[in-house]
């Protein structure tokens, strides 16, 4: 059975068809007999009713319904003005619009927001100055790969954040400048959100140290609260992006690590290697010298790998490992310890205090 909004939106889309493809205007008598769903209509009058609700429901969606110029009866919908013109995007463009996308699907706007990058890539599909690639398919730098969200959005700061940032209302949270240390309050008058190489980063004027600051969402501690009734503006002509990426980039650095590291394990931590060479008095285990680049992010690499991965040097990488893992092993033992039928620990624990002790 058919419900009557199907039934509405199957005879609208006929009529589009219909009408798009005819070479002339056609009338309205045509219509009744052609276009399914009109032939219902029992009597003239009803389905001049419903061709007028019809007509006026199109154009309501911007349909380029058209009449001849000297008032006949007749109808059409010029090719030219309904199809998307050739799109051609900076990437730059393509960027907020993969982010638009992002964030449309937790919004009322899911359904139109993919409908409208639908068109968007069937356009740059469609576009005979889109060049293929050898396998049939468009190129990788075309909208159809781009407006893919590289982007996450699952950091539990980020919803109450943006609500801020849309209601430029100040925010108070505690926020933890490294993962193992404690949290500091901070009272922040949001500019903006911005995602930076997979991250989602907060700018704006910070009150408690009287100066602009950015902070990485990931390490807010527990929940974002009102500040107060401030009312904040961004200031004008400020790039929220290039001073996200300004703050946040590092400076280049020779830095190096050592690492005690298990023959045939950690190949993404040997890619980028400077040398590795077996370690004569440990079998089965190499001595491998890494460039170090931010401290956190390679202890969180090298805490991944457990017991397969011991630093060696320098001793602030040593020290950012070893709090990620007794962070870890303090979840694991209350874990076990909450939910456990048995006395004991769990073989990850054990396993874990036999490492540890023999770590540096």
């Amino acid at each position: 059975m058919v419900t009557t909004k199907a039934a509405k939106a199957e005879r609208l889309l006929n009529l589009v068809i219909a009408l798009l493809n005819a070479p002339t205007f056609r009338s309205a008598a045509w219509i009744r007999t052609k276009v399914a769903g009109y032939g219902d209509a029992p009597t003239e009058e009803a389905f001049l009713r419903t061709f007028e609700r019809d007509k006026k429901e199109l154009r309501d969606l911007g349909v380029p319904l058209q009449t001849p110029p000297n008032g006949g009866d007749g109808y059409r919908i010029p090719r030219s003005e309904f199809t998307l013109p050739p799109l051609s995007f900076t990437p730059a463009e393509t960027a907020a619009l993969a982010l638009a996308g992002r964030l449309w699907e937790t919004t009322a706007l899911d359904a139109a927001g993919s409908g409208a990058l639908r068109k968007i890539r069937d356009a740059e599909a469609t576009d005979p100055g889109t060049d293929a690639d050898e396998d049939g398919g468009l190129p990788e730098d075309s909208v159809v790969t781009l407006l893919q969200p590289r982007v996450r959005t699952s950091d539990p700061a980020f919803e109450p954040m943006l609500a801020a940032v849309r209601a430029g209302r100040a925010v108070e949270f505690d926020y933890r400048k490294d993962p193992g240390g404690p949290a500091e309050p901070r009272r922040l008058q949001p500019w903006g959100l911005v995602s930076f190489r997979g991250r989602w980063y907060v700018i704006g004027h910070d009150d408690v140290r009287g100066d602009r600051r950015t902070f990485r969402l990931s390490r807010i501690a527990g929940p974002v609260r009102p500040g107060g009734r401030t009312t904040v503006r961004a200031p004008a002509g400020i790039d929220l992006l290039a001073a996200v990426a300004g703050s946040v980039q590092r400076p280049a650095t020779d830095r190096q690590a050592t690492l005690r590291v298990r023959a045939g394990v950690a190949i993404g931590l040997r890619r980028g290697a400077v040398d590795s060479t077996p370690i004569a008095d440990r079998p089965g285990w190499d001595r491998v010298r890494i460039p170090l680049g931010p401290r956190w992010d390679k202890a969180r690499q090298i805490a991944a790998l457990g017991p397969d991965v011991v630093v060696e040097e320098p001793a602030d990488l040593i020290e950012a490992t070893v709090t990620l893992l007794t962070g870890t092993l303090a979840s694991v033992r209350a874990g076990a310890g909450s939910g456990a039928e048995e006395p004991g620990e769990p073989d990850a624990v054990l396993a874990f205090d036999e490492w540890a002790g023999e770590a540096p």
